[in-house]
């Protein structure tokens, strides 16, 4: 794909589209446009064979394709050819010649579409066409509309009628005057009552009107002239909205917490984007952008058209505008009513980045939330989850600690056990020697006695053992009762239950979301310890 093409055929569909008063789309899609970018075509029919391009459109739009593709190659041509030859800009006489230089080249291919397949005189010899009134006319437009135009002039005259206003323009130099008309759409997003006698800068394209042969300047934007004429302009519109309470804080919509979706309009090719998206931090954002003009009144259309495309969208959670500061002048775009009224009517938080403090685009103004850079901008959509990350640390670590304290509680409670199993065992010791003791004494007095009483020997035998036997049960009783004891408050017993213990790079896992997909885990068990990568996370 040819990129310088596809940048040039992207200006050149929003230029008709604004100069039609229509959207984009319904000029050339993007599909179509990117197509015409890589098949690079040259012929009618290279050109219908791409979708979306049939025979009216090649009618329409065909020629002036065909000039920017063209243009790109022999642009290259020259820079290859030519590097090192610096060219002054062309005078309006030069540029005449060239004109008329490019009338003789095209003029053997240019005619109407039932004379493609003309007769030759002779061989390299074209028989030379003779124009309808029309196709004249239509070949001098084709001429005179190849680029946009800015003029600035004097109103002398002006006839607003319902879908067209038509006005004239005078120099005031020379005294030259030019016909212009605007359809009502732009000049309602242009937000300029003219009257006869301002001084105002018109954006379009000459025209020649079929009809009458009359030329004419096709506006599609209007400007006012001057910085004190927009500082005017911008407090009316500024008192106008103030009025209606636009301004108003219980109007202003809170950001979510924790948003995900964030819409996003700027230019791809200015900083902000970059400082944007910077400072957006990693947390996982889907950013749907939509580029657009961010300089000067005419970015008015491009802005205009996103931000009706983000109020189709669903499941955005927050819409950021921004871009760099700029003068009272660069800012207008910003300070159009046409676009705050587009702004208003969206259900979403407006967070705008447009400017700096000391000049407030009434966008700002309107908008929930407004910040002075793309930085900013960036800071106010992370700041939710700024603090939701923190809060989470603080709790980490407070489990953690209350952990530990647990931990050090139950580890004093087995020691206070063990010490008191310790004395219980040492008493029970004592208590066996002192049996022990008691026992020789009874058999020193029963050697004695069997001296005297063989009789009783066998009874008293008997009454020993018998005796002894029942001490020795309770002893052991005893010493089975703290052996289950011990067992029972032994921390590892829970290990043996079946429990386990998951740690993850020395740190106990609590949750799911402290592990992914390929971590390796330790599962410490009772006889051992289990090394296991993660395969599959269930929540």
């Amino acid at each position: 794909m040819n990129i310088e093409i596809l940048r040039k055929l992207k200006s050149w569909r929003d230029q008709t589209a604004r100069k039609e008063g229509v959207e984009s789309f319904r000029v050339l899609s993007n599909k179509t446009i990117e197509d015409v970018a890589k098949v690079e075509p040259r012929t009618k029919a290279e050109m219908t064979s791409i979708k979306g391009i049939k025979d009216k459109k090649y009618y329409k739009y065909g020629k002036e394709i065909i000039n920017i593709i063209e243009s790109v190659s022999n642009v290259r041509d020259i820079d290859n050819s030519s590097k090192n030859i610096s060219q002054k800009p062309l005078t309006w006489q030069e540029k005449g010649l060239n004109i008329m230089r490019d009338n003789r080249q095209i003029n053997s291919s240019f005619s109407k579409p039932e004379k493609e397949n003309v007769d030759l005189q002779e061989e390299g010899q074209q028989e030379s066409v003779i124009y309808s009134i029309s196709e004249f006319l239509d070949f001098l437009n084709e001429k005179i509309m190849i680029s946009e135009v800015k003029i600035k002039g004097e109103v002398t005259s002006v006839d607003i009628r319902e879908r067209v206003i038509y006005f004239s323009l005078k120099d005031k130099d020379d005294e030259s005057v030019i016909n212009c008309l605007i359809f009502r759409y732009q000049y309602d997003i242009s937000a300029v009552k003219f009257e006869i006698g301002d001084e105002i800068v018109v954006t379009g394209y000459p025209e020649i009107y079929k009809p009458m042969g009359k030329l004419s300047l096709k506006a599609n934007l209007i400007e006012v002239a001057g910085e004190g004429a927009l500082k005017k302009i911008y407090d009316e519109l500024k008192t106008k909205l103030e009025k209606e309470g636009l301004f108003a804080i219980e109007r202003k919509k809170n950001l979510p917490d924790l948003p995900m979706s964030i819409g996003l309009i700027t230019s791809s090719q200015g900083a902000a984007i970059g400082d944007f998206r910077s400072n957006l931090g990693n947390y996982g954002f889907q950013i749907k952008f939509i580029d657009s003009s961010v300089e000067g009144k005419q970015a008015v259309f491009d802005l205009i058209s996103a931000v009706k495309r983000f109020r189709k969208m669903k499941d955005i959670d927050a819409l950021v505008i921004i871009r760099g500061g700029g003068s009272l002048e660069s800012l207008q775009a910003f300070n159009n009513e046409a676009l705050i009224r587009e702004i208003v009517k969206l259900k979403i938080p407006i967070v705008c980045g447009v400017g700096h403090e000391k000049d407030i685009s009434l966008l700002a103004m309107i908008s929930d939330i407004a910040v002075s850079t793309p930085t900013a901008a960036a800071s106010v959509i992370r700041e939710s989850w700024d603090k939701a990350q923190d809060k989470l640390n603080h709790n980490q670590t407070m489990i953690i600690n209350l952990f530990e304290k647990q931990l050090q509680t139950k580890k004093y409670n087995i020691q206070e056990i063990s010490h008191h199993l310790k004395d219980k065992l040492e008493k029970i010791f004592y208590r066996f020697y002192e049996i022990k003791n008691k026992i020789f004494l009874n058999f020193e007095k029963i050697e004695f006695s069997m001296k005297n009483k063989n009789e009783d020997i066998v009874f008293l035998k008997k009454k020993i053992i018998n005796e002894y036997e029942k001490n020795i049960f309770l002893v052991k009783e005893k010493i089975k009762y703290f052996e289950n004891s011990l067992k029972i408050h032994n921390p590892e017993r829970q290990l043996k239950l079946g429990y386990s213990i998951t740690s993850l790079n020395g740190k106990i896992v609590r949750s799911v979301q402290q592990i992914k997909k390929g971590d390796l885990v330790d599962i410490k068990l009772a006889n051992g310890k289990i090394i296991s990568e993660v395969k599959k996370i269930k929540k």
